[in-house]
Parts: C-alpha cells; sequence; structure tokens
C-alpha cells in the first residue's frame, strides 16, 4: 500500500509540474488573489445594477461560484482552473444563465491561465472554452448576437492570455535572476569561510601551540611562561570562537529557525557580564597598561545584550592596547541600570606607540553590533584622550499599581 501511494504521489507531482511548469507556485499570489476578488465582485455588481431585478437565480449563483473560484485559483492553480472551466460548462447548459454575466471574471480567467499554466496548456483550455461557446451558438442558431459574443469573448482572450503569459514570463525571469544572485552569494560566503579557514584559523592554530610549547619549556623565566601561557588561552579561545562563525558561515541553510546567538554558540559565551569585563580590564592589563576597573549597579541584562556588549568590549580593549599610550591610565567602567546599560572606557593616545595591524572596519563594527539591538557607540577624543562609551536600553520594568484600600 505505502508503495502504491508513493507511486501515486509521484505520477501527480509529475502530472502538475507538467501542467504549471517551474513557476507554478505563484510568487505574490496574494496579488492575484486581489484580483480575482476584484473581478469577481465587479461582475456581480455591473450585472445586479444592469439588470436589477431580472437577474436569474442561476446568473447569480454561476457569478459568486465564479467569484470563489477565481480567487482560489492562484492558490490552487489547477484545481481552481478545472472548477471554473466545469462551471463554465454548466452555466453554458443552463437555459437560463447567460454567458455575458461572466465577462469580467472570464478575463481574469484568461489571465490565470497564462500565468499560472504552460502556455500550451493554458492555450487549450481557452480554445476548449471558446470552442464550447461556440458550439452553444450554433445550437441555438442565434446569428448575429451569438457570433457577436463569440467575436468578443476571441478577442477577450486574445487580450488577456497573453497578459497572463507575459506576466509569467517576467517573474520567471525575476525569480531566475533572485536564485542566481543567492547562489553567487552561497559561493561567496563559502570561499570566505574556506579562506579563513586555510589562512586565519591556521596561522592561529600555530600560534596557540608555539605558545604552549613556550610556555612548557623551562629554559624560560616563570613570568616569561605565564605571559606564553596567557597568550596560549587567550589564542586557543578564539580559535574556538572562529570554528563557530565557520560553522555558521558553512550552513547551507542559515533560516533555520535559530538565531545566530544560537547557531553559533556565542550566545552561551556571557553568563556574567561583569565578570567577563574584568577579564577583558585583566587582559589591558596584562598589555601593560594602568587599568581601573570598575563595575556599578544591579541590572541583570538578557543573554543577548551581555554577549553584545562583551564583543564590544573586546574590540574596545583591542583598540587601547593597538592606539592606546601605556604610559596613560586606563578606566573602563561598567554601569548596570537602572534605565540602560553603559560600558565606558578612557584612554590616553601617544603619537610614539608601536601601531599594531589595524582592520579600519573597528568601530563600524561596534557600531552594528549595538544598532541590532537599538544601542549607541559615542567617541571624543580630548586632551590626547579618547573616550569610547557603548549605551544599551534596558526594558522599562512593569510597574503594578498599588491597590486601593477598601473603604467602609
Amino acid at each position: 500500500m505505502s508503495a502504491l501511494h508513493v507511486i501515486r504521489t509521484s505520477l501527480a507531482a509529475n502530472a502538475r509540474a507538467a501542467m504549471t511548469g517551474p513557476s507554478g507556485g505563484p510568487p505574490g499570489r496574494r496579488v492575484y488573489v486581489i484580483i480575482g476578488a476584484v473581478a469577481g465582485i465587479a461582475n456581480l455588481m455591473i450585472n445586479i445594477i444592469q439588470t436589477g431585478s431580472a437577474v436569474t437565480s442561476a446568473d447569480l449563483a454561476c457569478m459568486t461560484l465564479a467569484l470563489i473560484l477565481l480567487m482560489a485559483t492562484p492558490l490552487r492553480p489547477i484545481p481552481g482552473v478545472a472548477a471554473y472551466l466545469l462551471l463554465w460548462l454548466v452555466m453554458l447548459a443552463l437555459p437560463d444563465a447567460h454567458v455575458t454575466d461572466m465577462m469580467m471574471t472570464k478575463a481574469a480567467f484568461f489571465i490565470f491561465l497564462g500565468r499560472f499554466l504552460r502556455f500550451w496548456t493554458g492555450l487549450a483550455i481557452t480554445l476548449v472554452s471558446l470552442l464550447t461557446l461556440l458550439l452553444k451558438i450554433a445550437i441555438l442558431a442565434a446569428p448575429i448576437d451569438g457570433v457577436h459574443t463569440f467575436l468578443f469573448f476571441v478577442l477577450m482572450a486574445l487580450a488577456f492570455f497573453p497578459t497572463g503569459v507575459l506576466l509569467r514570463t517576467a517573474e520567471a525571469a525575476r525569480l531566475a535572476d533572485s536564485q542566481r544572485a543567492a547562489a553567487r552569494l552561497e559561493d561567496m560566503r563559502l570561499e570566505i569561510a574556506r579562506e579563513m579557514h586555510d589562512l586565519v584559523a591556521y596561522s592561529m592554530s600555530q600560534t596557540a601551540l608555539r605558545a604552549q610549547r613556550a610556555a612548557t619549556d623551562a629554559s624560560y623565566p616563570p613570568q616569561v611562561r605565564e605571559e606564553f601561557m596567557a597568550l596560549e588561552s587567550t589564542a586557543s579561545d578564539a580559535l574556538h570562537e572562529l570554528r563557530l562563525l565557520l560553522r555558521t558561515l558553512r550552513q547551507t541553510e542559515p533560516a533555520l529557525g535559530r538565531s545566530i546567538e544560537t547557531s553559533t554558540g556565542l550566545g552561551h559565551a556571557v553568563t556574567d557580564l561583569g565578570e567577563a569585563i574584568r577579564v577583558i580590564s585583566d587582559d589591558i592589563a596584562a598589555a601593560g597598561f594602568e587599568v581601573t576597573y570598575r563595575c556599578l549597579g544591579e541590572a541583570h541584562p538578557s543573554r543577548l545584550q551581555a554577549t553584545t556588549l562583551s564583543r564590544v568590549a573586546r574590540e574596545m580593549s583591542a583598540n587601547i592596547i593597538r592606539h592606546g599610550d601605556p604610559s596613560s591610565p586606563v578606566t573602563v567602567t561598567l554601569g548596570l541600570g537602572p534605565e540602560v546599560l553603559r560600558l565606558v572606557t578612557t584612554n590616553g593616545v601617544g603619537s610614539a606607540v608601536p601601531r599594531l595591524p589595524r582592520s579600519g572596519v573597528g568601530v563600524l563594527g561596534m557600531r552594528e553590533r549595538l544598532a541590532a539591538i537599538n544601542g549607541t557607540l559615542t567617541t571624543l577624543a580630548e586632551d590626547n584622550a579618547w573616550i569610547t562609551t557603548a549605551t544599551i536600553p534596558l526594558p522599562t520594568p512593569r510597574t503594578h499599581p498599588t491597590p486601593l484600600e477598601k473603604t467602609a
């Protein structure tokens, strides 16, 4: 039974693909649903206004069903087209129905045939609907009015079916362009991941291994070996986070319903913001700076806020180590609430300080990180001092009104 079900499903899918083609799933289908609704409602209103109480129940039922089927066709093209064609044949068979009452819905139907079906499939259904109308006219032997009606429907088909075909072609071309652009971005993303793995990760691995070997070399003084141990720990941590980022970059489907923090593992890196900033301050002190660290307030930031601010603090510390003057004091102040998280660093800037390689996008990266959670970054240079301030708003605590005392 399961094998028969698989075969039946496969045949149905192949038949659907053969009739609708690769662009059968309508992008922007809501627009076409609205078009079908407008055509159906206008068709009803115009006929009711023109004929008034003379409209028959058969016409009213057919126009109402046409409205419903036109709205359903963009969502389910094959069943919708088949049902509308059946309605058209039933209406032609009814003696009291008038095909002219279906003009506006028929125009939308011709557009949908060109838009949602392959050209030859849509053309065949168009010809069937026209030939059945011609057959009814021939059976009723209506010479002038019937010919005029048939010619009018032919002109509608010539006007609206190609319109649907053009819409289908244009949307298919736009979809192909977006797919090519997405493929190029995917290739670029994978190439970046490969280059970072082959170059940056390799260099960091070598740095960590060499520092590890030097830290165990008894020929170095204990103080030097401690510095090598700190260097090996820093390089190992950075290498771990780089590998997490590379794993995210190499994901073929990034939209898996998971946030960046979860997919990279970075969201779990910071559990205590105050302690994380303290460690960063110790790193600055280990680089030869005199650092004063203060943590004020008792607010509890979210994991995302803590992670973001710790990453910003790392970039701040890197800028201090690169450009700061070791002979000038450094202050790191973390304010935890009550309304905002605020991290302020101050350091001196000296022209004689050796400059390490710089990326040129550090400040921009910090601003982008903070802006993602409605935070801001400000920088100020004054009297050979550099002041950097990162601010993140905290959610306003909910206040409960004091209940009124009952009075006797």
